[in-house]
């Protein structure tokens, strides 16, 4: 009996195809997750990381601005016993400029600069290391940006106004200790020490040290040495601690990347169940007349079932062996793709294969499941029946499940509120949005008779195609439904995900467009950097300029009158400035600075302080001596503010914030009579500064929104895999509707029905099945992404912006792979002969 099913298999090898290509896409996907995430956290764990410490010392600072250790530290370290090398690494302000006058997004400019040294960091790539000035050596990546090699000239922005021209010597690749970023720019220690500077840091101020790093040949007793000799106000770590950091760290970013790519897999596994399971239905229809003479002769119904299961596992293995190969092809690509220091560890671990093997097995047994248990209930007697069919579960008790789902996911997420949407809340209502979901998948075949029967009836025209062609749909609502269900799931995932990006982008467009003229030119800091008072006094020179804006965040302690307090970020801002170059959205009272602070509505609703009341505000100042002191200033509540990226937290007169409180800003917002003339005219202030961009509000929103499309960008790839997957089925679908129909197409092409006629029938029926699956899906996701953005955002749920371009595309798209999906089954059913197809039992 077996020899009997595998031979029905070799019989039906384009169906068969489209089963094993949805296993492969499906596993494959897992076992690349696996191998790249197994591999990179490998690669660290192998190589990328340095030998050559035994400790790294940094100081415990007072002053979060000064961390740097000065060269008797140094000594004192050197001196130490067991110590062999004792090397001071020197980090500050550095961007390097490329060869379009652009700086680089590779490093962070506040730490881009370092000195050179004979240490493991360097991993010379090209040439050689500086060793004298006006010789520098890049790292490979910013050196790649730049457009700079060997022998070229270098320029690198050396914070505020300052700047260095050097020969480039040498190129290499960066081993960091695990915490700090990877320098751009390296020089001779000489030079190092004249150049490379904290932006914060006084022009007087000496030159440090941000870490010793020690070697020696006991890496305890080096320990244990600098900790007795420097006591409390440093930290020693040793250098395996870091090692064991170093590799923990990439362990859980691979789990991180890993969880997250099995998510995609996950639906693209699902996508495929539905096109699985219609193959074996598809399979098991044709041959409810084999069965039932399998039943007249003696086969019982276990035998039926256990070898239908017998091809989902032979389709499995098989499935599950190429998508094996595709994913450990995808995981060398994607490792030789990324950027890593030394040499790659590729790993293919026992699991990865294994759990190819046993995702792709397992999940094409769940999937033919109910297709052998009906091939199993095929009665004896429909041997003697020419229109045999396989006997049919009813619908009730799936759609009361279904309808069970959709309410109780709804009622999660109902119970829970905006105003005080915690931790548990989120995930409560996230995963009441995925019940519901669940349950729509449930509803499907219901939805099918309820959505697409009265259209048949609705459809008067005189050319019935499109009549003939939904009543084929309704024909069999499970089928349709399996159909559908495959394009929803992929589709609705990406309205969901395109409705949370068009909310933030739409929220952000918002904030910006309120809170920023259209008139105002916006100045910002290039390579993560900030802005500085050389900035600001370079802007007020500007001809034209009536008003600047520039905004610094800090840290403050907010302390209500009966004594509550709430650590919160402020913004300090010049009155003037208020209401002209930014103006901020009021809940309650003036934006006027000069009356008092503008409350965060956070912070407002938490302290139960409102307009007009006294408020206390703790500033963390730092002494001349580095202590910390809180400083306490009065102030009344002159009203509550929304809130927004370009003014966050508490809005606070500049003038009230004491001397010696630690602040960023690199953004600033000037407002002139003519914008034209004062963008130019600050264009020509920082001609030479290319670490200050000049921009208007619209190019100021398009830097802000790019992430988001960046992201929603990348899960539109990994989700389509889900779609192609779906598109199989809708082949399948047609296929077994022309093989189920064959008398009927038969007795239609006999009454005059042309080829032409017959494929246009095929086809509008592709279409009507990619197009329903298409709204379908779009309406759960948009539905789904307003769930999403409220549990993120805390907006209302149907407060989400809908993505009609998305939605317009994605439904277009469908029709275009009904008509895609339709070609083969078409050009089938119109090639029919026409005395077989009558005679055909």
């Amino acid at each position: 009996m077996l020899r009997a099913m595998l031979r029905d298999l070799r019989a039906h090898l384009g169906r068969v195809a489209m089963t094993v290509a949805a296993i492969v896409l499906g596993v494959g996907f897992v076992v690349a997750t696996w191998v790249v995430s197994d591999s990179a956290a490998a690669t660290v764990s192998s190589g990328s990381y340095r030998t050559d410490l035994a400790a790294v010392v940094q100081a415990r600072p007072k002053n979060p601005a000064d961390a740097a250790m000065p060269a008797e530290v140094v000594g004192r370290l050197a001196a130490l016993p067991g110590v062999t090398r004792a090397e001071g690494v020197r980090e500050g302000y550095a961007a390097l400029v490329g060869k379009d006058g652009k700086i680089g997004t590779t490093s962070w400019a506040e730490t881009g600069g370092t000195d050179w040294d004979g240490s493991q960091r360097f991993a010379l790539t090209a040439g050689r290391g500086p060793a004298r000035a006006g010789e520098v050596a890049l790292e490979k990546q910013a050196a790649e940006e730049a457009g700079l090699s060997v022998g070229d000239s270098a320029r690198v922005l050396l914070g505020g106004d300052r700047s260095d021209t050097a020969t480039v010597v040498g190129v290499f690749a960066y081993r960091a200790t695990g915490w700090e970023f990877d320098p751009a720019v390296a020089y001779d220690e000489a030079t190092a020490t004249r150049l490379l500077r904290s932006p914060d840091a006084a022009p007087a101020a000496a030159p440090g040290f941000a870490r010793v790093e020690l070697s020696g040949g006991d890496e305890q007793a080096v320990v244990a040495a600098a900790k007795a000799a420097l006591g409390a106000d440093f930290r020693v770590d040793s250098g395996s601690e870091l090692r064991a950091k170093q590799a923990e760290a990439a362990q859980s970013n691979g789990d991180v990347i890993r969880k997250a790519l099995l998510a995609f897999a996950a639906v693209a596994l699902m996508a495929g169940v539905f096109v699985i399971a219609n193959t074996f239905t598809m399979l098991v229809t044709q041959r409810t007349r084999q069965f039932a003479l399998l039943r007249a002769v003696g086969a019982r119904r276990a035998q039926v079932r256990r070898a239908v299961l017998a091809e989902a596992v032979v389709l499995g293995v098989v499935g599950s062996t190429l998508g094996v190969a595709l994913g450990v092809g995808l995981g060398l690509l994607a490792m030789r793709l990324l950027p890593v220091v030394g040499e790659v560890a590729y790993v293919v671990s026992p699991w990865a294969v294994l759990l190819g093997y046993g995702v792709g097995v397992v999940v094409t047994i769940v999937a033919a499941y109910g297709s052998a248990r009906r091939a199993a209930r095929v009665s004896p007697m429909a041997a003697l029946r020419t229109d045999a069919a396989v006997p049919r579960r009813s619908l009730v008790l799936r759609s009361v499940l279904g309808l069970l789902a959709v309410a109780a996911g709804a009622a999660m997420v109902a119970v829970t509120s905006p105003e005080d949407l915690t931790e548990p809340k989120r995930v409560l209502a996230m995963a009441g949005a995925v019940l519901a979901w669940v349950g729509v998948l449930l509803t499907a075949p219901i939805l099918v008779s309820t959505v697409l029967a009265p259209l048949t009836r609705l459809l008067r025209s005189p050319r019935p195609v499109t009549r003939i062609a939904l009543r084929n749909a309704v024909r069999d609502p499970r089928r349709t439904a399996a159909t559908s269900s495959a394009l929803m799931i992929g589709l609705s995932l990406v309205c969901a995900f395109a409705t949370v990006g068009q909310t933030l982008s739409d929220e952000t467009t918002a904030q910006v467009r309120s809170a920023v003229p259209e008139n105002a030119v916006v100045l910002r800091a290039a390579a993560y950097g900030t802005l500085d008072d050389t900035v600001r006094t370079a802007a007020l020179a500007v001809p034209g300029l009536t008003g600047l804006a520039a905004p610094r965040s800090g840290q403050v302690e907010v302390v209500s009158a009966r004594g509550t307090a709430e650590d919160a970020e402020f913004t300090g801002l010049d009155p003037a400035a208020l209401g002209t170059a930014l103006r901020p959205a009021m809940l309650a009272g003036d934006a006027d600075l000069r009356r008092g602070v503008l409350l965060a509505e956070r912070v407002a609703t938490r302290l139960g302080a409102k307009v007009g009341d006294q408020v206390r505000l703790r500033f963390p100042v730092v002494g001349a001596d580095g202590d910390v002191t809180p400083v306490e200033v009065p102030a009344t509540v002159a009203g509550v503010h929304e809130g927004s990226d370009l003014m966050r937290g508490q809005l606070i007169d500049d003038a009230l914030v004491p001397a010696g409180v630690l602040r960023h800003g690199d953004s600033m917002y000037a407002v002139g009579g003519d914008q034209a003339a004062l963008r130019a005219g600050l264009e020509r202030a920082f001609a030479s500064r290319p670490d200050v961009l000049v921009q208007d509000r619209e190019q100021l929103l398009d830097d802000l929104l790019a992430p988001y499309q960046l992201v929603l960008g990348l899960v539109y790839v990994l989700l389509g895999a889900a779609v192609v997957i779906a598109v199989f089925g809708v082949v399948n679908t047609l296929a077994l509707s022309v093989l189920e129909r064959t008398r009927e197409l038969g007795v239609f092409r006999a009454l005059g029905a042309s080829r032409a006629l017959v494929r246009r029938t095929v086809r509008r029926e592709s279409v009507v099945i990619s197009l329903y699956g298409g709204v379908l899906g779009i309406g759960v996701g948009v539905l789904l992404g307003g769930v999403m953005q409220y549990v993120i955002m805390a907006n209302p749920v149907f407060g989400m912006s809908v993505p009609w371009l998305t939605a317009v595309v994605a439904l277009a798209g469908m029709g275009l792979v009904g008509v895609l999906a339709a070609l083969w089954p078409a050009r089938r059913a119109a090639r029919a002969d026409i005395l077989a197809a009558i005679a055909t039992e």
